[in-house]
């Protein structure tokens, strides 16, 4: 598939902007000797947004001409994503200096601003692809996948990759957001579903759109069932799991887990492409 850099460069902001809300969510609830537990996670924002801009680098036909999306600023949604990103980037660059060195003045609004920057971006890639020329994509359910994805991972990662010890309510609430995004998740999925099932298209629209809906869940329902598995069934069993504990420890297979979640939002991403492929725009 010759989308893969958009693949990551999305699932990276959306990473990205997770733990920039977590680790603000994480500041305003934890006591400061427990900061040491975030650092980690706090301090790799920006270089999970950095790796998504170069690898989006790699869609480019001519990359060195990728500073001319900056010139169309009022009139084009592209520009538009282009500066959010970078905004974002430049903030997470700041916030996550931030926590390397270890300062905390002024780091809570550092990090709100971080985390209003990484939505305003993820929101701005999502209204990028809800474009009438291609009804697959033309609904609401790209911006809550979009938005699924940054609270599932934003919660979870910090959930399974931190040694928590007499924080359960703040271990509670990441809990609570890994839940909330795989939630939304599903709902985008049936969410697709519906929308490629429309009748308030024109009948050559819903016929395509109705092909298009029969390839997802007949020749590829398997990669639907494992897809839906991996971000909605994982993350909530993840979440039964650790819930009533009062001791949390990193486990080996913590990283098994939160890999086999980033699989699924990745595998998630590349349906919504092949949707826009099997589905050419008119």
């Amino acid at each position: 598939m010759k989308e893969w850099p958009l693949i990551l460069f999305t699932l990276a902001t959306q990473l990205a902007c997770g733990l920039a809300l977590a680790a603000t969510v994480f500041e305003t609830r934890a006591r400061p000797t427990d900061a040491v537990l975030m650092r980690p996670l706090a301090m790799a924002i920006f270089p999970v947004i950095a790796c998504g801009l170069l690898l989006s680098m790699a869609h480019l036909g001519r990359p060195l001409m990728a500073w001319r999306a900056l010139l169309n600023l009022g009139q084009s949604r592209l520009s538009l994503e282009v500066v959010l990103t970078a905004l974002f980037a430049l903030l997470a660059l700041a916030y996550s200096g931030f926590w390397w060195m270890g300062r905390t003045e002024g780091r809570l609004v550092l990090g709100a601003a971080t985390s209003v920057a990484g939505l305003a971006a993820v929101v701005a890639g999502a209204v990028l692809y809800t474009v009438p020329t291609q009804p697959a994509w033309n609904s609401g359910w790209v911006p809550a996948s979009f938005l699924g994805t940054a609270v599932l991972l934003g919660g979870l990662a910090p959930a399974v990759l931190i040694s928590w010890r007499g924080n359960t309510g703040l271990l509670r609430v990441f809990l609570s957001a890994t839940v909330a995004g795989s939630l939304l998740l599903l709902i985008a999925a049936l969410w697709m579903m519906t929308n490629l099932s429309r009748r308030t298209y024109d009948p050559y629209t819903a016929t395509r759109l109705a092909g298009v809906l029969q390839w997802l869940t007949s020749r590829n329902s398997w990669w639907l069932g494992c897809y839906l598995a991996l971000v909605s069934v994982l993350p909530a069993a993840v979440a039964v799991r650790l819930w009533p504990q009062e001791r949390v420890e990193i486990t080996p297979f913590a990283g098994a887990m939160l890999a086999a979640v980033v699989l699924g939002t990745a595998m998630g991403r590349a349906v919504m492409y092949w949707l826009g492929t099997r589905y050419e725009p008119f």
